[in-house]
């Protein structure tokens, strides 16, 4: 269930391949995606949320009332979730995508390696796949797929949701046992008011079980054209923090791996076994990260010196791969008396905050599984701001 810390989990192969809940719901089954009551057609948003009227703004709300709205879920599919990324969708509904995810008693199974949500204004729906399993199907061998980032893309064949995984290999020794075997991106075809349907899914990286491997997808963000993929990279088991890499890929291509290019500290070059760090690990990021351009620039959020860090910064630049200046945020510690753990801080500037600041997202668990079980609440996220950079 938790996600790895900095000594917990390697990184992936250079060798690239590829490349809420409550006003405004209905408790009416199916809805979304053109389904109706009792339609079996599948995915399918459950409840149904009212379509928000785009404004060219959107509403504005505070910390308080979201973490109200988030200690108030009781959705059967979705009752604690790793990470949370976002992304706001042209129709102004904003999709989260969470790896390991505590369903309701009596759904079976109880435990899936990754789910998603839509919230649209303050209701929130979960996204039900066929036979209620993951979104992103686990591999036939039984390698599960936890999501990094996403970001949405808007094309003239229609909206994309891309969303970048971690694959990994469970082991049988608890929830600690896995190994990280490298990135894939799913493509989700996303029509206004309806469900995300996958498309397609390809490996970015190929398996390798190399613990120093760069884990491409950490984090995304579009501008100008490209497509900007960060990678994470863990240099040796002493190490706390994660250096940084950059990619980009021209969005109307980056299917195409000839496209693909990557920062070796002076330009853009096509080999990835030439990148370079851009952020080093000595005071670096955690595995999982939040990367954003807000007012024409650069802003990078997480925890410094990796997840077992006790703060959250920002970091900020002109450019996609630096340099930074970093700004300390709010306290995040990684583990207080009672083993509750905090850890994996993103940013969500898709949601407007009444103060103007930016809103930040902090992953939560436990250390005692059986206690997350019987109290899911356990492992939702907490949100939390910072000064806008």
């Amino acid at each position: 269930m938790r996600r790895a810390t900095p000594s917990l989990l390697g990184g992936a192969a250079p060798g690239l391949v590829l490349t809420a809940v409550l006003a405004g719901c209905s408790t009416t089954p199916g809805g979304g995606g053109g389904t109706t009551p009792g339609d079996a057609a599948y995915p399918r948003l459950t409840p149904t949320c009212a379509r928000v009227t785009p404004t060219g703004k959107p509403p504005a709300v505070t910390v308080t009332q979201l973490n109200r709205i988030v200690a108030g879920l009781d959705l059967p599919l979705w009752q604690a979730g790793d990470i949370g990324a976002s992304a706001r969708l042209p129709d102004d509904r904003i999709v989260w995508v969470f790896g390991d995810t505590v369903r309701g008693d009596g759904i079976t199974p109880r435990i899936v390696a990754n789910s998603m949500l839509v919230t649209s204004g303050l209701c929130t729906s979960q996204v039900e796949a066929a036979g209620q399993g993951p979104v992103i199907p686990d591999r036939a061998d039984g390698v599960v797929h936890w999501p990094m980032s996403v970001v949405s893309v808007s094309r003239p064949e229609g909206d994309v949701l891309v969303v970048v995984s971690a694959r990994i290999r469970r082991g049988t020794a608890g929830g600690l046992d896995f190994t990280y075997l490298g990135s894939s991106a799913s493509l989700f075809d996303v029509a206004p008011g309806g469900a995300p349907t996958l498309r397609e899914q390809l490996d970015i990286t190929p398996d390798s079980t190399a613990a120093d491997q760069v884990n491409w997808g950490s984090a995304m963000t579009v501008r100008g054209g490209w497509l900007y993929v960060y990678g994470t990279r863990l240099p040796s088991k002493d190490s706390f923090g994660r250096a940084l890499y950059a990619a980009r890929a021209p969005i109307a291509d980056a299917r195409d791996r000839a496209t693909w290019q990557f920062w070796d500290g002076t330009a853009w070059v096509g080999e990835p076994s030439r990148a370079a760090v851009v952020l080093p690990a000595r005071g670096g990021v955690s595995q999982t990260l939040s990367v954003d351009v807000l007012d024409g620039r650069y802003v990078i959020v997480s925890k410094r010196d990796g997840d077992l860090g006790n703060t959250v910064y920002a970091w900020t630049s002109d450019s996609p791969v630096g340099p930074w200046t970093a700004r300390r945020g709010t306290r995040a510690d990684f583990q207080d008396p009672s083993g509750q753990l905090q850890y994996a801080p993103l940013a969500h500037p898709g949601i407007t905050l009444a103060d103007g600041k930016l809103l930040i997202s902090i992953s939560r668990n436990t250390t005692d599984f059986s206690r997350l079980l019987t109290d899911p609440s356990l492992g939702r996220p907490v949100f939390a701001e910072l000064d806008r950079p």
